[in-house]
């Protein structure tokens, strides 16, 4: 019974050094594998969020112009910092390769007209 409990209270520590070396290589390669892989998603995250918006062209950085207007869905007398989260909402989308149709363009304006009619 007291080997029982001998064994009970053992160090983890200690039981790590009774294992056999191929354990204990596979557990250290293993942990290391996966601390690399958490290390490795964190930095492309990190570098994809800073070269969002910018092009390299040799050795020169360039950075792509910025459409204020969103392709005309802003009117010129938007005011970007009275409404940041509607303008800074289409940073985070991917833009479209078509242009907005007229159609769409009018009803968006007719939308805001009511709006800005109707609104505080």
């Amino acid at each position: 019974m007291s080997v029982c409990i001998i064994n009970y209270f053992r160090s983890p520590v200690k039981s790590f050094w009774d294992l056999s070396t191929k354990m204990k290589l596979m557990i250290t390669t293993g942990t290391f594998l996966v601390l690399w892989l958490l290390m490795l998603l964190s930095f492309s995250n990190i570098f994809k969020h800073q070269l969002l918006g910018v092009t390299i062209n040799g050795s020169k950085v360039s950075e792509k112009p910025k459409d204020k207007l969103l392709a005309g869905l802003l009117t010129a007398d938007f005011d970007e910092d009275s409404c940041l989260s509607r303008y800074q909402s289409s940073l985070y989308r991917k833009s479209s390769p078509y242009k907005p149709s007229q159609y769409l363009i009018s009803k968006l304006r007719s939308y805001e007209k009511l709006h800005k009619r109707c609104g505080p």
